[in-house]
């Protein structure tokens, strides 16, 4: 599949980039947000492209009108590649995927929001989390 964004900035695609100390800001939320997850025993991260370790992936959020930061659970790639395209539904392992990120995605917004950070579902990603700020700060 042909990405036709391949090459593009955020510049030439209309976003607007976030300010060197706003983004520098923004970086440090996302290591707070990491930090406190690892207090509670949970595996995170920030997101790397070569990392399939399952867990909580943190990505900063560089465009002018988004979050702070994004996170999700991963699970272990074996469900990810056990996803059967061939049904409707992607199969038990398909389901067992959304179903295990659905509990662990309760389970952080739970911990965050009890450290004091404000985190809200994403509407567009059921499975995505959106880090907004940190009232300790």
């Amino acid at each position: 599949m042909v990405n036709i964004f391949d090459g593009l900035t955020p510049e030439e695609l209309g976003i607007k980039q976030v300010a060197a100390e706003v983004a520098e800001a923004r970086s440090k939320l996302a290591d707070q947000v990491r930090d406190e997850l690892h207090k509670a025993g949970l595996p995170a991260c920030r997101r790397a492209a070569d990392d399939s370790s399952p867990g909580v992936k943190i990505e900063v959020d560089f465009a002018e009108d988004g979050p702070a930061a994004w996170l999700n659970w991963e699970c272990d790639p074996s469900v990810h590649a056990a996803f059967d395209p061939s049904r409707p539904d992607g199969g038990p392992a398909f389901r067992y995927f959304v179903q295990a990120a659905g509990h662990m995605q309760t389970a952080v917004l739970a911990i965050l929001r009890d450290a004091g950070f404000t985190v809200e579902q994403d509407d567009l990603d059921p499975l995505v989390l959106l880090i907004l700020s940190d009232s300790s700060a």
